[in-house]
């Protein structure tokens, strides 16, 4: 009797083991699934590699030679300005040739000094002649001509400069002096000095400029060659002298 009531609760004892056993493994297989169905979550970033610099070694200069020359920058090339921008010059109106007016001129007497030298020696001559002058002259104070013997007219060659005693020329007729285009585009004006020969026939020859003004000094020249004179009176003959132009140009108002 007692031992049906001990196997009955071994029985029970058994039973109870087996249900317990399957409950628990029910339970880790349950777990098991529930964490292999979890998705995985964010992995941990891998550790930086560490990064190793190697410098690269200058090659070594050998001493007193050079530097390596650096290159130049190119410059880029500067664009050309469009047509559209570029100022169109200024043109200048056109220059109308006026026609040349004559100027005024004015003639004075020659001004220069004689040169010649006087001996400290008087001598034998006669005060107040001259010391080529002729031993058996009883003229006094007239001027010495070279080669002209008393009582000779002159030949027309030698040429005397303008001075006392000799009637002045006067001019017949004035052609006058015409301006030339670029003396009046410079507004040129002043004094001009010209030094000339007034033949026994009253014609001008051998002109020169002492004095000049800029484009003005061809045309003085030219003007002065086309005139004509009365000759000069020297003791009562016709001589040929040297004589000096004063020519004022004054712009045509």
């Amino acid at each position: 009797m007692f031992n049906s009531v001990i196997e009955r609760q071994r029985a029970g004892r058994i039973g109870t083991g087996v249900w317990v056993s399957i409950a628990l493994h029910a339970a880790l297989f349950g777990a098991v699934l529930f964490i292999s169905a979890r998705p995985p979550g964010p992995s941990e970033p891998p550790e930086p590699k560490e990064l190793v610099l190697r410098v690269a070694q200058l090659p070594r200069v050998a001493k007193g030679s050079p530097a390596p020359a650096q290159p130049k920058a190119a410059t880029a090339p500067r664009p050309r300005p469009r047509n559209r921008d570029r100022v169109p010059a200024r043109v200048p109106p056109p220059v109308v040739d006026a026609p040349p007016k004559p100027v005024e001129a004015v003639a004075s007497t020659d001004t220069s000094t004689s040169t010649d030298e006087v001996a400290d020696d008087p001598g034998t001559g006669v005060p107040g002649g001259h010391p080529e002058g002729y031993k058996d002259s009883n003229v006094i104070g007239v001027q010495y001509v070279p080669g002209l013997v008393p009582g000779q007219e002159a030949t027309g060659t030698d040429i005397m400069p303008f001075g006392q005693g000799m009637s002045p020329p006067r001019l017949m007729g004035n052609p006058g002096i015409e301006y030339t285009h670029q003396a009046l585009a410079a507004r040129v004006e002043g004094t001009m000095i010209a030094k000339c020969v007034i033949t026994v026939r009253g014609d001008v020859t051998d002109c020169r400029i002492i004095k000049g003004l800029p484009h003005m000094n061809e045309a003085v020249l030219d003007a002065l060659h086309a005139r004509r004179y009365t000759p000069v009176q020297f003791q009562g003959r016709t001589v040929s002298v040297s004589y000096v132009f004063t020519l004022r140009l004054k712009l045509p108002r």
